[in-house]
């Protein structure tokens, strides 16, 4: 036997070294990942395959649009009225959150932790999107973050899928407070005029002009939008950019205001309020039509709607102030004008014929007596007994009865009205009212005007209609005429309205639309538009119009208006005290219009206080005002 043969029949038995149960442990493990994937396939591309084509289709070519920046706005001499400034905004992109609810939820709370916006608020913004298929729009969620708190959200948006920073374009209002009626403000589109922007192709997000020339000016203040097209991943991170479309700025506006002048104006009636809860001035050129200032007593800080969250008080209490309401320009608003309306009332009785500028009226008392159709007494009062006057003195001097006689006569001297009896005398009245610019609004390029009230007997009828009302309520008598006539019963004029017919008597007839734009100025620096002279002539001759520029020049030498002289130029007014009653208790509105200087008008002045009267308070004012701009306006 070889050693060999020994060895293999002395040699132990073999040891099995294969892991057979290992591998079966294997094998299975294997075959249920296969499974696993299988499935997770089936559910992407047969179950849920629409969806995520349709996402993928979406997720991954993105438009994200910039907003451009807004024209600035100047006064007439350059002087910056508004500067341009980011706004940082948290936005949240439904496109690219978590699929599952308590992923996004954590999220959610992470930004409630970061910028305190409550995190069931944004889950509700996002499904109302995701409902509206705008998921793949950005959604404000907190809109005017402080910078830190913009740091804060943008560090943690790389852990934070669809949550991003944005910075749009926003404005503060460095003029201050006496320029917050002219300007208005900037803020975000309301579901109501979304639509209407839409349509132009606004940005949802895009901010747009609220009130004042930043509304009526909107189009040409705005610019035209940019856009960049880019390649994102699902979790919305940049992959490659595709297309820029850069935004052009938009144009900037030069107002004709003075910024000077505004504010001093400004001053003056907040020095001068006394009692008076409201107040408000209007300067314009009587050539032109051009507003150099208009004041309005209380004003308010338009910066409020830059942070509106952080401003909810102060809103509050501008809103429900019905009192003196600070968010309205008064210069806008029509009041009982008082005696200033005589102006019409003598236009329409020279034109009609029905005095002359020498008609002589003597006045011994200040009370006319009036027997009506059934004896009845009636008194007609005058505020002083002015002895003779012919119409320059009544002008001069205000006088009631002598506009009386001008507008709905005297009968039982056989003094005729303007018409065959007091209803027509008053439809005649109301003409020569509207043709001078009361009435309908101005027209005036800020918005924010309201209709002034002309009576007339058709109108009595129509406002008095109803159960409430008698036969008598509803009638036009005698005394309405009589008391439209000086400016009374339901007659109202906007202080800028008065001003507009003060500044149509001072040019010799024609009706202007003020306005407060001077050029339109494209960012490059051309003037691509300048304001227009737009006019209408007033039915009155010329002639006439002199006649009452001569009783206007005569109130401030000799008459009621002798504290509306101005030091070094010649002026013209009227004088007007407005009855009206507040709380049970009578009161006076001040009223002064007049023009500077007379022999070649450049300037208007119309100043407006709620309580007061008008040749001791109101005259004064306008004749500060027609100081300062004859020192310090450039023309």
């Amino acid at each position: 036997m070889s050693f060999f043969d020994g060895d293999l029949q002395h040699s132990p038995t073999p040891v099995r070294t294969r892991p057979h149960g290992n591998l079966t442990v294997l094998r299975i493990a294997v075959v249920a990942l296969f499974a696993i994937l299988i499935a997770q396939l089936v559910n992407m591309q047969i179950v849920k395959g629409d969806e995520y084509a349709e996402r993928s289709r979406q997720n991954h070519i993105t438009r994200k649009d910039i907003l451009p920046t807004r024209g600035l706005i100047y006064d007439r001499n350059g002087n910056p009225l508004v500067e341009n400034v980011g706004v940082f905004t948290a936005v949240v992109t439904p496109l690219f959150l978590p699929d599952s609810q308590e992923d996004r939820y954590r999220i959610y709370q992470r930004l409630e932790e970061l910028i305190g916006v409550p995190a069931l608020e944004v889950d509700a913004l996002v499904k109302e999107a995701e409902e509206e298929n705008r998921e793949y729009i950005g959604i404000p969620v907190a809109k005017y973050l402080t910078h830190e708190q913009a740091l804060m959200v943008e560090e943690a948006s790389t852990y934070l899928p669809g949550v991003s920073v944005d910075i749009k374009p926003g404005r503060n209002y460095i003029a201050g407070e006496a320029f917050s009626h002219i300007l208005g403000y900037v803020g975000d589109q309301t579901a109501e005029n979304r639509p209407k922007y839409e349509a132009l192709g606004y940005a949802l997000n895009e901010p747009v002009g609220m009130e004042g020339v930043e509304a009526w000016y909107e189009s040409a203040l705005r610019g035209e939008k940019g856009y960049t097209a880019a390649e994102q991943d699902a979790q919305g991170q940049l992959i490659k950019a595709l297309q820029t479309k850069d935004p052009v700025p938009g144009n900037s506006l030069k107002l004709s205001i003075d910024q000077g002048l505004q504010n001093f104006v400004a001053e003056y009636l907040r020095d001068t309020l006394g009692d008076s809860q409201t107040a408000a001035a209007v300067v314009m050129s009587p050539k032109t039509g051009e507003i150099y200032a208009m004041v309005s007593l209380p004003t308010y800080d338009n910066n409020i709607f830059n942070q509106p969250e952080r401003n909810e008080d102060v809103y509050r209490a501008l809103v429900t102030d019905e009192e003196r309401k600070p968010l309205l320009n008064h210069a806008l608003l029509p009041e009982t004008p008082g005696s200033t309306f005589k102006l019409i009332t003598a236009a329409a009785a020279l034109q009609e014929g029905n005095i002359t500028p020498e008609t002589w009226r003597e006045i011994p008392s200040a009370i006319l007596e009036f027997k009506g159709e059934n004896g009845e007494v009636y008194y007609f009062r005058d505020w002083k007994a002015h002895g003779g006057l012919n119409l320059y003195g009544a002008i001069a001097w205000s006088s009631n009865i002598y506009m009386y006689m001008a507008s709905c006569g005297i009968p039982q001297e056989g003094i005729k009205g303007l018409g065959d009896d007091p209803e027509e005398s008053a439809m005649i009245l109301a003409y020569y009212a509207r043709a001078f610019g009361l009435g309908p609004p101005t027209g005036v390029d800020t918005g924010g005007e309201f209709y002034g009230t002309i009576p007339t007997p058709e109108w009595r009828r129509r406002v008095y209609e109803g159960p409430e009302f008698n036969d008598s309520d509803r009638e036009w008598y005698y005394a309405n005429t009589c008391f439209m006539g000086i400016g009374q019963d339901s007659v109202t004029a906007s202080p800028l309205q008065i001003a507009r017919m003060t500044a149509a008597v001072a040019n010799g007839g024609k009706l202007l639309r003020p306005h407060v734009m001077k050029e339109i100025i494209s960012p490059d620096g051309e003037v691509v538009d300048t304001a227009k002279v737009e006019a209408t002539d007033v039915p009155v001759d010329p002639g006439y119009l002199a006649v009452i520029r001569e009783g206007m020049r005569l109130c401030v030498t000799d008459g009621a208006c002798k504290l509306g002289a101005v030091d070094g130029w010649t002026s013209a007014g009227k004088t007007g005290t407005a009855e009206f009653f507040k709380d049970g208790v009578k009161l006076q509105h001040a009223w002064y219009t007049g023009f500077a200087p007379y022999e070649d008008p450049e300037v208007v002045v119309t100043v407006y206080y709620e309580t007061g009267w008008g040749g001791d308070k109101a005259a004064p004012a306008a004749s500060a005002i027609l100081k300062y701009f004859k020192d310090n306006v450039q023309r």
